[in-house]
């Protein structure tokens, strides 16, 4: 097989996606006495998710997107499907737009990555809003939007570093 990416790597990858997403779910529900800040943390299972389509987008398909945000939207009492749409929306927009951002530095994929989840806060205030929801306050959003972007560097370079998951280029993304 002369692919860059081996299968055996994908199931592998796949598997640890879901492990560390499994983490982080679980390190959120425990009560830790995390958030007892008045900043309110990130969404590291967006950023992580978002890191790793980019990267290696064979790694993190559609399937596993929905299980892993929906499961999240009904364990972190949030309208069940929303976020996990405004997911799919978001990174099935950052999967067709890859082959582009490979050849751009590091930036121009941060400037996606900060307007894909500005948009998600923005459409789902909206979408709460049209459906008579209660809102959280629209500082709270707008700090858990920005928060999740400012952390998106950090979870690129333990991705690379720490879990061997490299930018593929656009010869290796065409076969996939």
């Amino acid at each position: 097989m002369s692919s860059p990416i081996s299968s055996r790597h994908i199931w592998t990858y796949r598997a640890l996606f879901l492990v560390l997403c499994m983490v982080l779910i679980t390190m959120r529900l425990l009560p830790l006495g995390l958030g007892e800040s008045n900043l309110p943390g990130p969404d590291l299972i967006l950023a992580l998710t978002f890191a790793w389509l980019l990267r290696q987008p064979a790694v993190v398909p559609l399937g596993v997107i929905v299980a892993v945000f929906v499961m999240a939207d009904f364990l972190f009492q949030r309208p069940p499907g929303l976020w996990t749409a405004l997911a799919v929306v978001a990174s099935e927009s950052l999967r067709r737009r890859r082959l582009q951002m490979t050849e751009f530095p590091f930036l121009v994929e941060w400037g996606a990555i900060a307007g894909a989840v500005m948009g998600m806060v923005i459409a789902e205030r909206l979408l709460l809003w049209m459906l008579f929801l209660d809102l959280p306050p629209l500082g709270l959003s707008l700090t858990h939007g920005i928060v999740t972007i400012a952390i998106y560097p950090v979870i690129v370079a333990v991705s690379k570093f720490v879990f061997g998951l490299r930018k593929l280029g656009p010869a290796e993304l065409e076969p996939l």
